[in-house]
């Protein structure tokens, strides 16, 4: 069988097995390309989103295949993958592109011999045994795994800013080809988690504004009560709670207390025993507690607002 009939199986073994993804992203792996002075028979990539950072950032895993159609000049093959492997760190193509990266051999056998095993095992190649049943049916068996290789990969920072981001990709060859939308990447994966890194960091400096303990002891036994109720609301900066985009309820924080602000009314709690009442340019003392405040006027406010906005989507 010719060798360029085995890409697409091999190709096809890394995306269903590893990870390697072929969607609206990425073309999960090329053929015959060339990357620095290498050319590799199959190279694929699986790109990993990590969210652990302060920033997320995506993590490129390369897979570099080098394939012969019968067992002849497997010493050869072996001989170029060995040099591949021992120069990747030396060429700025590979370590500024992919975090990691492993090798393969791939060849038509009913046995690996002994001799190629040892060879491989040493030099952290994996071997891909290719069973041919027809030129249609060709099964691909892992009987090695490889090694994995570190390298530096696209920069954290790159990964800041979509026009940064995009410029890296393009700049490296076989990363331009596999991802042929890299704004598209960058704005489902990345974008959206910066965005919400930074209203968390918003959120958090809106409510340690408080410093008074009780009015803190307040606000959070207020937010626990309401999101605990109806946890379909999210909390947003502000601090806003908000159903679907709309503003539920409204709190705004200061040093020694905080506000919640009704359509016809607001309150200023101090403590969940001291809390003023604001309505139609008055304010007086609220006779209850917090508590009495949640139960009779917070929670009957917030379901209303809840019922119209779902009477509303079902007129629609």
């Amino acid at each position: 069988m010719n060798e360029e009939q085995l890409y697409d199986p091999i190709g096809k073994w890394l995306i269903n097995e590893k990870g390697c993804q072929q969607d609206e992203y990425s073309q999960g792996y090329l053929k015959n390309i060339q990357i620095g002075d290498v050319r590799p028979d199959v190279f694929a990539i699986r790109y990993e989103i990590i969210t652990d950072k302060i920033y997320p950032v995506i993590h490129f895993h390369g897979y570099v295949v080098e394939v012969k159609g019968d067992e002849k000049g497997l010493n050869e093959l072996i001989g170029k993958i060995i040099r591949t492997k021992r120069r990747i760190k030396t060429l700025e193509e590979w370590m500024s592109g992919l975090h990691t990266v492993r090798f393969y051999i791939a060849y038509p056998t009913g046995r690996v011999s002994s001799e190629i095993f040892e060879i491989c095992e040493k030099e952290g190649i994996g071997i891909l045994r290719l069973q041919i049943i027809d030129e249609s049916t060709i099964n691909v068996y892992e009987v090695l795994k490889p090694k994995e290789v570190s390298l530096n990969g696209i920069s954290h920072s790159s990964q800041r800013s979509p026009g940064v981001f995009e410029d890296s990709i393009n700049s490296i060859s076989y990363l331009r080809q596999i991802f042929q939308r890299p704004s598209k990447l960058y704005n489902d994966f990345i974008r959206p988690k910066i965005e919400e890194y930074k209203r968390t960091l918003r959120l958090n400096q809106d409510l340690s504004r408080i410093t008074n303990r009780y009015a803190k002891e307040s606000l959070n036994f207020l937010l626990e009560k309401i999101l605990s109720k109806y946890p379909q609301l999210k909390l947003l900066p502000g601090i806003q709670i908000l159903y679907d985009d709309q503003t539920v309820l409204k709190i705004t924080t200061m040093t020694a207390y905080f506000y919640v602000e009704l359509e016809a009314s607001k309150y200023r709690v101090i403590s969940k025993d001291e809390i003023i009442e604001f309505k139609e340019r008055e304010s007086k003392r609220y006779k209850g507690n917090l508590e009495m405040l949640i139960t009779s006027i917070i929670m009957p406010y917030i379901k209303t607002k809840l019922n119209l906005k779902s009477n509303k989507q079902r007129l629609q």
